[in-house]
């Protein structure tokens, strides 16, 4: 109900204007277009009010992919990013020091889809060498992932053709056959499933897929910070660490059909498939927002096998993250 979403904005806008202050401004990146699932916490808490009502303006800025975000954000344009923990680990190796500073998701939540013209062809990881592979972003996230997928099954990176075909933009790369096989987000890969133009090869929403390939949880998306910015502004920090917090704990105390009701309808699109999509994700976001040290792990051990990171285990991965504000947040909002 849309009366929910401006009560929410209004109540924010209210509690700002009580203390007199103006909102502080963020330069908040976003490793993608507005809408995925993997990000939904940010369209979520900006509909909500949250941003308003911990007293912070989201600058926000919607990357073609979680690379492009990343660099941003280790370049200084951008203050804070929703984003991938992929970036924290590459930046460490470069000397470059993030966090991350909130858990979104404990799963990849990246099916890998096929283009349906080639259903009898390919009907494992295994079909997919010597063809062309989508990702949102060399470089990103579903780029190391589509790598340890074909890792696993003994493909070399050589032996298929990696290409950038963002998010949002995926479905037409897939349909035209610029890709065979693409691993993308939602609501998009849903869209392209119940329009009868793509099958899920790999379903990393569901805990089942992501523990029979990686043999546990795969610490995924989150805020991340550089650290100089935590250092320097913290009071910031917990005040958006708390609005992703809150967000949340709201989603996983509502149904998927309420959060359609809240965001706007431009992004929420055909609301029935879109609903269908954030189903198929449930399972894959953090209620706590607390990452876990079994998931930082699953990702250091992908950047070492597929030879991007070497030697990743050996990283402390304690050091990759920052749980004080999330553990501050709760205890203010338990």
């Amino acid at each position: 109900m849309r009366i929910v979403r401006v009560f929410a904005v209004a109540a924010g806008v209210l509690a700002v204007a009580a203390t007199g202050q103006a909102a502080e401004k963020v330069a908040f990146g976003v490793g993608s277009a507005p809408g995925a699932s993997v990000y939904i916490q940010v369209d979520i808490a900006k509909a909500l009010g949250y941003f308003e009502q911990e007293g912070v303006e989201p600058q926000l800025q919607y990357f073609k992919g979680g690379s492009v975000a990343g660099a941003a954000l280790v370049g200084g344009s951008v203050e804070v990013s929703a984003n991938a923990m992929d970036h924290v680990v590459k930046a460490k190796r470069e000397g470059k020091e993030l966090r991350l500073i909130v858990s979104f998701t404990h799963l990849p939540g990246t099916p890998m889809v096929v283009n349906i013209k080639h259903r009898n062809e390919i009907k494992t990881a295994k079909d997919l060498k010597g063809r062309p592979i989508g990702v949102t972003a060399p470089g990103s996230a579903t780029d190391l992932l589509t790598r340890f997928v074909l890792h696993k099954e003994g493909i070399r990176p050589e032996e298929v053709k990696i290409i950038g075909v963002g998010t949002n933009t995926m479905p037409p790369a897939l349909e035209n056959d610029q890709v065979h096989a693409a691993m993308g987000v939602d609501p998009w890969v849903t869209q392209l499933v119940k329009r009868g133009k793509g099958y899920i090869l790999v379903d990393f929403r569901t805990e089942k897929d992501t523990r029979a390939v990686f043999g546990g949880p795969y610490q995924f998306t989150g805020l991340l910070a550089r650290q100089d910015v935590i250092e320097k502004r913290p009071e910031m920090i917990q005040r958006v660490v708390n609005a992703l917090v809150r967000t949340n704990r709201w989603m996983a105390a509502n149904p998927v059909e309420r959060w359609a009701e809240v965001l706007p309808a431009d992004l929420v699109g055909d609301k029935p498939t879109w609903i269908e999509s954030m189903k198929a994700s449930k399972e894959m976001f953090t209620a706590d927002s607390l990452p876990t040290r079994d998931g930082v792990m699953s990702l250091l051990r992908a950047f070492e096998v597929t030879g991007q990171v070497p030697e990743a285990t050996k990283m402390n991965p304690d050091a990759l993250i920052d749980p004080r504000f999330v553990r501050q947040a709760l205890e203010k909002y338990r």
